[in-house]
């Protein structure tokens, strides 16, 4: 399912507000729940107001991340005092950061991104600093974040479809 399908239907199958407790999407070996919303929306800034659609997404993005994080056994010792979802949340960011710098960056990147941008990387007095491995850790962090959510809503499209992710309503599960 393309993206702004997803979002879409995600729009369409939640108009009624669920009741607490009720199930907002579900899958193989995932379910979503009303509880599960109203943990990832006191996680959001007050100052932030995302929609209910865009809530409800990121929070089985959320799940499904932690779904996944549990099933390759991702480390996390952040989670490792937490509950509820509070845990989901930090399995899910451990999750993201762990995959992410996996996959790392394809090699010379971070050779190209000094090269093609000198203009960061010159000293007070003009001159080019050396590419040193502090340089290239900074560099490999700034490309890794610019990527981060590109990756992200990559890796949610493909969960969705691995756990079979089921956008319920009133009506039932779609």
């Amino acid at each position: 399912m393309k993206a702004p399908a997803l979002v879409a239907v995600i729009g369409l199958l939640i108009a009624a507000a669920p009741a607490s407790g009720a199930v907002v999407a579900k899958g193989e070996g995932v379910v979503v729940t009303t509880e599960d919303v109203a943990g990832m929306q006191t996680t959001t800034p007050p100052t932030f107001k995302p929609t209910k659609d865009a809530l409800v997404k990121a929070t089985i993005k959320t799940v499904l991340f932690a779904k996944e994080a549990a099933a390759e056994e991702v480390p996390c010792e952040e989670a490792n005092d937490k509950e509820g979802f509070d845990k989901t949340l930090a399995l899910s960011e451990c999750y993201l950061r762990g995959t992410l710098m996996l996959k790392g960056l394809k090699p010379g990147s971070v050779v190209s991104y000094y090269r093609a941008h000198p203009e960061y990387f010159r000293g007070p007095d003009g001159k080019l600093l050396p590419l040193s491995d502090y340089r290239k850790e900074k560099i490999e962090l700034g490309i890794l974040k610019a990527k981060a959510p590109i990756f992200s809503e990559n890796e949610f499209k493909r969960l969705f479809e691995k756990y079979k992710v089921r956008i319920c309503g009133s009506d039932g599960c779609k």
